[in-house]
């Protein structure tokens, strides 16, 4: 192997981390962060009125919160090509693995909790 196979192979998922790599990325969680903020705080309201909603009593809008909140930041991150610039089916794989291994573990712990 030469050094650009070896290289290939030590790439994270990222590709190579530079200046502007990590600016995008915290841009993204920026992005995030000011969704989830104001998404919560509109929650907080919501749930002050006590509608008798099963949605709102369940808990699930906490959690559609943090997955729009990381939809919004792998687009971000998607649309700046920071995320899927080199080898695209090892970047989605890892993401698509890390998605259902996430809802398998939220599935399971609906389920044993109730």
């Amino acid at each position: 192997m030469g050094k650009s196979d070896e290289r290939q192979m030590d790439t994270p998922l990222y590709g190579i981390v530079d200046e502007r790599t990590k600016a995008v990325a915290y841009q993204g969680d920026a992005y995030t962060g000011r969704f989830m903020l104001f998404a919560v705080l509109i929650d907080v309201v919501i749930r002050s009125f006590n509608f008798e909603s099963a949605f709102f009593a369940s808990n699930w809008d906490l959690m559609l919160i943090v997955i729009v909140g990381g939809m919004i930041s792998t687009a971000y991150q998607v649309k700046s090509r920071i995320l899927f610039n080199r080898p695209f089916a090892k970047s989605f794989l890892t993401i698509f693995a890390f998605m259902c291994f996430s809802a398998v573990v939220a599935m399971l712990a609906v389920f044993l909790i109730k």
